[in-house]
């Protein structure tokens, strides 16, 4: 008898540890669920802090009324999304309230100054202090999530504290949370623009040229390659558009090219070979990128900007309205140049072929005292054409102008009604 009873109790013994360690497992699963719902709450929230001051600083860019819409719509709106951010955090309720509190002032000052029932003037002074209030609190909780011990940081400061100081929230309750957390809310939708999806390119007028027409005219192109062994094939029937494509190579030299049927336009090119440790100057690379250009006949673009990486210079050219002498940026092409001798490496027009439509447009003057606020400098100035909110191509001033208390910004004004196309702040 007393063997069945010690069989039994070690049997329970077994059965209850067992169990325990089942629980303990499945409440540290739970922990780390928890633990990454709220590293990635604050991710979001220190995110969505910076997005705000920077939205506040649009504000204090401006002084038109109009203007100024955008920008206070976009701080009333980050406002309140920061506000439910820190409302999911199981933080103290004394903190939690205080920056509740704080963001619901930004968010209805923002409201009061666009329905004209507070002064810009009062805005401004009160969001110079406050920009930077965001940016510490930002910084505070990047730190806060920082990978160095993150884990039970967070468990220790968040998980268990939410458990120990809400004993009704079972472990059931928060498992579900997470739960609803991880789920989303909203399907994948399919893109919403056309313009991502290639043109056919109706707009080309020109005959279409012969496989040997094609074969002398990439010889004429590119000279240095006229005895590389070249094989062309043509675009399938399916295909965008029609288009050649020539595969060449000559000793350590590879590389693509793609012209279109009609009238034989460079559409891209690619080349691939090893690299020396030399480089040319800047003005060689300009001045090889220029000729490029030209013997392509694309010589109604301009220099809009380029970057380096360790084999290669990056430039990026826009059209030139031959109306208005504006730079078109939709319309653009991509070079890229060897470092060690400036040699073509490749080429992107299938922007510049497909050649946006542009409508004429009334160039009326800005005075930029009455639009901007504070002290500015206006550095750059100069036309362009960029897309407004229906996607339509509108003549802009583009300015960059610097704000001694902000810094320096980009930004794009309808030449005509004078609308904020875009503005962004530059490093």
């Amino acid at each position: 008898m007393k063997k069945f009873i010690w069989i039994i109790a070690s049997v329970a013994v077994v059965i209850f540890v067992v169990y325990h360690f089942s629980v303990q497992a499945k409440n540290t699963r739970l922990e780390n669920a928890l633990a990454n719902q709220y590293s990635n709450q604050l991710t979001s929230a220190s995110e969505k802090l910076v997005k705000l001051s920077d939205s506040i600083d649009q504000t204090l860019l401006f002084k038109d009324q109009a203007a100024l819409q955008q920008p206070l719509e976009d701080v009333w709106r980050l406002s309140s999304d920061v506000r439910a951010s820190i409302s999911a955090l199981p933080i103290d309720s004394e903190t939690s309230t205080l920056w509740m509190n704080y963001l619901s002032r930004i968010g209805n000052g923002a409201t009061l100054v666009s329905n004209g029932k507070v002064p810009i003037e009062e805005w401004q002074k009160n969001m110079t202090s406050a920009r930077d209030n965001l940016r510490s609190l930002s910084d505070q909780w990047a730190f806060t999530n920082r990978e160095d011990g993150k884990r039970d940081y967070i468990i220790s400061s968040f998980v268990q504290n939410k458990a120990n100081k809400d004993s009704v929230e079972s472990w059931k309750a928060l498992g579900n949370s997470v739960k609803a957390y991880t789920e989303s809310d909203f399907p994948m939708t399919a893109s919403e623009t056309d313009q991502q999806k290639k043109k056919d390119l109706k707009h080309i007028e020109d005959s279409e040229v012969t496989v040997d027409q094609m074969k002398q005219k990439f010889m004429e192109l590119f000279p240095e390659l006229k005895d590389a062994t070249i094989h062309i094939t043509e675009s399938s029937e399916n295909a965008p558009y029609p288009f050649y494509h020539i595969k060449f190579h000559k000793g350590i030299r590879i590389g693509y090219a793609d012209f279109t049927k009609k009238g034989g336009h460079l559409l891209s090119y690619l080349l691939e070979r090893p690299f020396d440790n030399t480089t040319i100057s800047v003005e060689q690379m300009k001045e090889k990128a220029s000729k490029y250009m030209k013997s392509f006949n694309y010589d109604d673009t301009s220099l809009v900007e380029y970057r380096e990486n360790h084999i290669a210079w990056h430039l990026s050219y826009a059209r030139k309205d031959s109306e208005s002498d504006a730079l078109i940026y939709a319309d653009g092409i991509q070079l890229k140049i060897a470092k060690d001798n400036g040699e073509l490496l490749g080429l992107n027009a299938m922007e510049y072929i497909q050649k946006e439509k542009i409508a004429p447009q009334e160039v009326k003057p800005i005075d930029y005292k009455e639009l901007f606020s504070g002290n500015f400098t206006v550095e750059e100035e100069r036309l362009a054409f960029v897309e407004n909110k229906q996607l339509q191509q509108r003549l802009a001033y583009e300015l960059v102008m610097r704000n001694d208390s902000i810094g320096t910004y980009r930004i794009y004004i309808d030449t005509e009604n004078h609308e904020i196309l875009h503005s962004e702040k530059l490093p």
